[in-house]
């Protein structure tokens, strides 16, 4: 039925009888693809429409229908002059005005008439042959002598004159493929027999297969063209698909051949070649312009204005009339600088963005590459699972397309692969990949860099990629990449490399304030420890790397001493656990008094004098006893937290205990405490107290006890202030929620009661309201208490 529709455009009448004909088999659905294109096997459809229909009309009326068919828009102007018909303005209105034959669809001023398609081909049928042709040969000759050579080609290929149509369309074609009409292009020449065809349509016919992202049918055609012709469609199907080495020799050729302009042309190509080569002095020497592009800034570590330059080119890609630009997208290439400087976000929302201009374009290539895109989006967010399904669909996209276009999802296999631990499989891949780069330098520098990079988060080394990377980076020039290099080699150990890590830190400072796509490591706590080094060995850098240490948390540069390396997790809501780093368990106590030890420094954040916390854990013990088992506890404590790490990176063991106030240290007590203490209607405020655990882990210790009474309090507390602040803001299910979650925790709890009364009578639940009350009431007389008078006057005016 949808299909009915949009062809008929909603007409009713013809929309109905097409779905009901469609149901009972009487025509195709493929047939309705091209009603204008072809005789389109309606059979007996639409035979109602000369009885039912077209019966009632005046003679002139119907005639001036039937002769006008064979056109797709009608002015008078056209109808005056190839129907002869003086009075073709006033028809034309009157058959508009009914509503039922004509619409305008001219713009203000312009007098411009449309039959709906079924009509026409209906119409068409009740033509002679014979004056259908001479009427769309005068007609032919009409458009072409106003201007309109997209109309006069239909009128000529429905006239049969197939020379002066394959004559247009070889004049023509290439601008309508400009202007990304490879529709009109394609069917086009389909309906034009194979024996008309020139060399020159070849060649056209080449672009428009090209422009589809179907390289062997149009390297095919391109054969079937002229000489000069043929050479430049096989090097632009080299420049479209980054084949550098494929297209030296049609370049040559292509050379041979040009002169004038077209010699111009062909060395723009080359330019373009040698940028895709990586070479680019050697481009920018031949065509200085590239200098101004995105890719070059790119490909040369200019970052900032490579975005600048791609977000500007996206712009007016989205929705127009274009051809797909490949590996020039605009939002592909802005969402492939956004995963390498580390925004996750804007690279996964260009990648959609430019998935969906993929298959609006129709264009496998570009759909690939933005599953690519994605996939670097999705290891940038840490989502390795969702990067992993997106870099095979890429690939197995790829396949049916270009050769080419596996080497980038390759890339991102070969990354996980080695990730994973698997650097066997992560081998094969890079091999596979370097295969297809097809000459293409800076794709294969990325290429050893990331693989490099998975075996090295996976802790092994790779040095072989990375001076593979280096020397490829060295001959494009590209300092970002040389950066990077550097940066992996530093973290590895190779000290020779500090110089130009640091520089490339100083430069390129997202390498690592955050995870980006070719980060040294992939979380925050392993940045940081490698951001400490760099300072501690090149003091001079201090200035320009404090901004970066406090994007990584820090509230000043740390020293190696103050980073372990990874992230501690302390739990002491619900229970008390340990996690650290990407470990998939709790950490071993060792001794059961090391959790005591723990819990007591986690609620006491200034921390503790080492006596009093000494007397706490060991009450009445000898001195000498005391202080031994003391130091012992202290110690398994500081195994559990800093295996691995400088002493006193996270816990602090002198005459003062404390738990070291760190970006890498986490306890939850404390964070609960931050939402209790920010103001209620905070975003983000309640999600964050429905999250907390109900009590303070249970402990014999007084303190600890003290802790989880002033917790148990406030959780409630703070649940009953965000209801309140909910039912302000007319949210009453929100208000509802948080209430009722109070009343879980204590429910004699009577803000939060009579909060949750609140929402219950705002909704209309008086049941609900006499529940609330009488539950409060029970939980209040199993304390001896009753409702304040506040309480029970709010409930009368509820109830009234």
């Amino acid at each position: 039925m949808q299909l009915a529709h949009a062809v008929t455009e909603g007409w009713p009448i013809a929309a109905r009888f097409l779905a009901q004909a469609a149901a009972q088999g009487r025509v195709r659905l493929s047939d309705l693809a091209d009603l204008d294109g072809g005789e389109a096997q309606l059979g007996t459809l639409f035979d109602y429409l000369a009885q039912e229909v077209l019966g009632p009309l005046e003679p002139a009326l119907r005639g001036l229908l039937t002769r006008s068919s064979v056109f797709e828009e009608l002015t008078p102007e056209l109808l005056e002059t190839v129907l002869e018909e003086p009075n073709a303005a006033a028809l034309l209105e009157t058959l508009a005005d009914s509503g039922t034959f004509l619409i305008r669809s001219g713009e203000a001023g312009m007098r411009v008439y449309r039959a709906h398609p079924l009509l026409r081909a209906h119409l068409r049928r009740l033509l002679e042959p014979h004056t259908a042709q001479v009427l769309a040969a005068r007609g032919a000759d009409y458009f072409e002598q106003t201007g309109r050579p997209r109309r006069a080609l239909a009128a000529h290929l429905l006239s049969g004159h197939t020379a002066q149509a394959a004559a247009l369309l070889a004049a023509h074609g290439s601008a309508w493929l400009a202007l990304g009409r490879v529709t009109l292009v394609e069917r086009s020449l389909k309906r034009l027999p194979r024996p008309a065809w020139t060399p020159e349509l070849h060649a056209l016919a080449g672009d428009a297969l090209r422009l589809s992202s179907r390289y062997a049918e149009a390297l095919s055609e391109y054969a079937q063209a002229t000489p000069l012709a043929r050479a430049l469609g096989e090097v632009q199907v080299g420049l479209d698909t980054v084949q550098p080495n494929q297209t030296w020799a049609p370049l040559d050729e292509a050379e041979a051949w040009a002169s004038g302009s077209d010699l111009n042309r062909v060395r723009r190509f080359r330019a373009e070649n040698l940028l895709n080569a990586g070479q680019l002095a050697a481009a920018v020497a031949l065509a200085p312009e590239l200098a101004s592009g995105a890719r070059y800034a790119l490909r040369t570590g200019d970052l900032n204005r490579a975005l600048q330059l791609a977000r500007a080119a996206a712009q007016g890609e989205a929705g127009g009339a274009r051809a797909a630009q490949n590996h020039r997208e605009g939002l592909l290439l802005a969402s492939f600088i956004h995963a390498i400087r580390g925004d996750a976000l804007d690279a996964a929302r260009c990648a959609e963005s430019g998935l969906a201009e993929g298959e609006r374009l129709g264009s496998p290539f570009v759909r690939s590459l933005a599953l690519t895109r994605l996939g670097h989006a999705h290891v940038t967010a840490g989502d390795l699972a969702a990067a992993q399904v997106a870099y095979r669909q890429a690939q197995g996209m790829a396949q049916g397309v270009a050769e080419r276009l596996q080497a980038e999802p390759l890339m991102g296999l070969a990354y996980l692969a080695g990730q994973a631990g698997d650097a066997r499989l992560s081998g094969t891949l890079k091999d596979e990949a370097l295969a297809q780069t097809q000459g293409d330098g800076y794709m294969t520098a990325l290429l050893q860099l990331m693989t490099a990079l998975g075996c090295w988060h996976a802790g092994r080394y790779d040095p072989d990629s990375l001076d593979a990377a280096q020397q490829a980076f060295e001959s494009c020039t590209d300092a970002f990449g040389l950066a990077c290099v550097a940066l992996a080699r530093y973290a590895a150990g190779e000290e020779y490399a500090v110089q130009a890590a640091a520089q490339g830190a100083a430069a390129y400072p997202f390498l690592l304030s955050r995870r980006s796509l070719f980060s040294p490591y992939p979380d925050r706590a392993r940045r940081g420890a490698l951001l400490a080094r760099l300072v501690a060995a090149l003091p001079q850098f201090r200035a320009d790397l404090l901004p970066t240490a406090r994007a990584l948390g820090y509230a000043d540069m740390p020293a190696p001493s103050d980073t372990p390396g990874f992230e501690v997790r302390v739990q002491v809501l619900g229970r008390v656990v340990v996690t650290r780093g990407m470990e998939g368990r709790p950490r071993d106590w060792g001794r059961a008094k090391a959790r005591d030890l723990l819990i007591l420094l986690a609620i006491h954040p200034g921390g503790l004098n080492r006596e009093v916390a000494q007397e706490i854990l060991f009450p009445g013990a000898d001195p000498g006893v005391g202080e031994r088992n003391f130091r012992v506890t202290l110690h398994a404590l500081g195994q559990v937290l800093e295996e691995g790490a400088p002493s006193g990176s996270l816990l602090e063991r002198g005459e003062w205990i404390r738990l070291r106030p760190s970006p890498d240290l986490h306890v939850d007590l404390h964070a609960a405490q931050v939402v209790f203490s920010s103001p209620a209607a905070t975003p983000g405020r309640l999600e964050a107290l429905l999250t907390l655990p109900d009590a303070v882990a249970a402990s014999e210790l007084e303190a600890v006890e003290q802790e989880a009474a002033r917790y148990a309090a406030h959780l409630p507390d703070a649940l009953a202030e965000e209801s309140v602040a909910a039912l302000h803001a007319g949210q009453p299910d929100r208000a509802a929620r948080a209430a009722e979650r109070a009343l879980s925790l204590d429910p004699a709890h009577e803000p939060a009661a009579r909060s949750l009364m609140r929402a219950h009578h705002a909704r209309a639940n008086l049941s609900a309201v006499q529940r609330v009350y009488a539950s409060l009431g029970t939980a209040l007389a199993e304390l001896g208490l009753q409702a304040l008078p506040e309480t029970e006057l709010l409930y009368r005016s509820l109830t009234r």
